[in-house]
């Protein structure tokens, strides 16, 4: 763990996620432990060491909280991702806390808020997320085969503990998406599309799993890309998550078109 004094804990929004309509981006931290094989923040020009390290490492933006109190007001209304190079509820905010103090700093402000996570701990906010009017907590749920979130997120937490965080959240009246992004290899498609369905989430996006140097989403290594390969040999399983979301009327999006704001209107994909 490296420790740092930051300049700022909220950037204005570069790339889709500007795009998306996002005015201000929040990362508590540099790097993440869970270490995704196909991460593509590992590519970023804030990461520094070897790609091979990535997962190994992290940096705590010790100021982060006081930052964010001193910040806010500049925020107030407007619409923040949190967060777009690192996730806000990695193990080690267990214990420092900084996303939870960040986000009391922007309550009395109000912002359009996104939390992007494949983090269960993020229940343990439920408290504060459910005091924002626009506010929508972004699960990361890509497979439904816990031997593929093995192979492709060793470090990270298991798929039934983020279904179970996406329930708490429901119930807690919190609004909930679910990112199928990158979309993993996935066992059944039929099955976990049902299942999605079934949750009712207020947004479902999905994104194909591949390199795309020049197009929306990021570079992945080539070992995510041949694992990807050697459990879908064919390649045939987005169409077939498409066609399945499809076959039951399922309102999805297609990649960046998924990560818009609360209060925002996003047009998805239905067999309609």
């Amino acid at each position: 763990m490296e420790l740092a004094q930051a300049r700022s804990i909220l950037t204005a929004a570069t790339g889709f996620i500007k795009r998306g309509g996002f005015d201000w981006t929040c990362n508590p931290y540099v790097g993440c432990t869970f270490g995704c094989r196909y991460c593509y923040a590992m590519f970023l020009p804030q990461n520094r060491r070897p790609r091979e390290d990535w997962g190994r490492w992290f940096q705590v933006k010790a100021n982060a909280v006081e930052l964010a109190r001193r910040q806010a007001p500049r925020v107030a209304g407007q619409a923040v991702y949190m967060s777009s190079v690192t996730d806000p509820y990695q193990p080690v905010e267990r214990a420092l806390k900084l996303t939870r103090g960040i986000l009391e700093a922007l309550l009395p402000h109000q912002p359009r808020l996104v939390i992007q996570t494949r983090g269960p701990l993020v229940t343990r906010d439920a408290d504060i997320l459910a005091r924002f009017g626009s506010v929508r907590v972004n699960l990361s749920i890509p497979t439904d085969d816990e031997e593929i979130r093995k192979a492709f997120e060793p470090k990270a937490p298991p798929l039934e503990a983020r279904w179970e965080a996406a329930r708490h959240l429901k119930s807690a009246g919190i609004p909930v998406g679910l990112c199928l992004t990158p979309l993993l290899p996935v066992a059944d498609h039929a099955a976990f599309a049902d299942r999605v369905a079934g949750f009712g989430a207020q947004v479902v996006v999905v994104q194909e799993f591949h390199d795309a140097p020049r197009g929306w989403g990021a570079d992945t290594t080539d070992e995510a890309v041949g694992m990807a390969r050697r459990f879908d040999p064919s390649g045939s399983g987005y169409l077939l998550m498409l066609r399945s979301f499809k076959d039951l009327g399922v309102d999805y999006h297609e990649g960046e078109s998924g990560f818009f704001p609360p209060g925002s209107l996003g047009q998805g994909n239905s067999a309609g």
